[in-house]
């Protein structure tokens, strides 16, 4: 299997890795603390194979009942269940977005429904998008905000979405990991989570990867009010599959408020830093993002030139409907920053 994401520092010499997009802030101390306990538990016992501990910490915080939960080790594998269960036909991503949408489907057997976001609408979801949905495919994901561009969907249009997929018997994935990043103010503007309820179509998925800085450690949740197919993704994934170390940081996480606030200051101020610096000079074009990540146009040989000064960026030409030329930079930590900024401007 190919692989096509950030943060492969395995194989070359990379002192900063901007090609993932996980909090600068590191994994919480508490976290840390947490997880190093359940490595001492782990030689003794096996993990709750539901988590219920934490899937009554992450109802107590997200306000949703704790049986709609269902744990994954990260969000890719709940995404994968979703599919390896209900084997669509066809699904729609709206591209580019996260590739591993398109291989669950494909992996699943499916044929993938490709919709072109356009770059002259800065990668902005059209309006268009909900009156082509037809009930010709299973299941819809889209990703807000959208990775690798950064683009939001705002609360109203999801509402249309999720209306049409209602009326069509259309299942829709919305993956909300990088929604935490933006505040908890738009978080709340954003996120559908309380409209679970209302909408049995309705899956939201979330990650303790990112906004808590764990990757390793590989963590993610999925929550739907539809039982038959919270069982049946239950039914395709293998027991134990989030570790007790993991399970034991994410309850630790979800108290650490401070953490969050101290995130989304970071990240505004740092990714105001990077839009000037890139605007003078070192970008070919910057894409709007409302994410922890920007979206550019720059030389075609950026990434390897960055990676001979030890840097390594995101690459995008892999994604559906982008190509050579397109980079995605993650906004790190100040010091981080300006490295990247300088070693950058010393290519010639």
């Amino acid at each position: 299997m190919r692989y096509l994401h950030g943060g492969d520092v395995y194989r070359d010499r990379v002192e900063y890795d901007f090609s993932i997009n996980i909090n600068p802030l590191g994994m919480p101390q508490e976290c840390v603390k947490a997880a190093k306990e359940g490595v001492a538990l782990s030689s003794a016992r096996y993990p709750d194979y539901r988590g219920e501990a934490l899937c009554r910490a992450i109802s107590a915080k997200k306000k949703i009942k704790e049986d709609y939960i269902i744990l994954g080790n990260g969000a890719a594998e709940l995404l994968y269940g979703l599919c390896q269960f209900l084997r669509p036909k066809k699904g729609r991503v709206a591209v580019p977005s996260f590739q591993e949408y398109e291989r669950a489907l494909v992996s699943a057997g499916a044929e993938l429904s490709a919709w072109g976001l356009q770059e002259g609408d800065g990668f902005a979801l059209s309006p268009s998008f909900v009156d082509s949905l037809q009930g010709g495919e299973e299941i819809v994901f889209l990703c807000n905000p959208n990775n690798p561009t950064g683009r939001v969907i705002e609360r109203e249009q999801l509402q249309r979405i999720m209306i049409r997929c209602e009326e069509t018997d259309t299942y829709l994935c919305i993956d909300e990991c990088f929604l935490p990043f933006l505040g908890q103010e738009r978080e709340n503007e954003l996120s559908v989570m309380q409209e679970l309820e209302k909408y049995p179509h309705l899956v939201i998925l979330r990650a303790f990867t990112k906004i808590y800085g764990m990757p390793g450690l590989r963590l993610g949740y999925a929550c739907t009010a539809n039982f038959s197919l919270l069982e049946g993704i239950r039914g395709v994934l293998q027991p134990w599959n989030t570790s007790i170390p993991a399970q034991m940081a994410g309850i630790a996480a979800l108290q650490c408020d401070s953490y969050l606030t101290e995130t989304y200051e970071l990240i505004a101020k740092e990714k105001k830093f990077l839009l000037e610096e890139l605007a003078d000079g070192l970008a070919e074009k910057i894409y709007l993002s409302e994410g922890n990540y920007i979206l550019l146009k720059s030389r075609r040989d950026l990434k390897e030139r960055l990676l001979e000064k030890g840097i390594l960026i995101r690459s995008c030409a892999d994604f559906r409907n982008l190509s050579e030329g397109y980079f995605r930079i993650a906004v790190r930590r100040h010091s981080e920053n300006k490295e990247l900024i300088r070693r950058w401007r010393s290519l010639n």
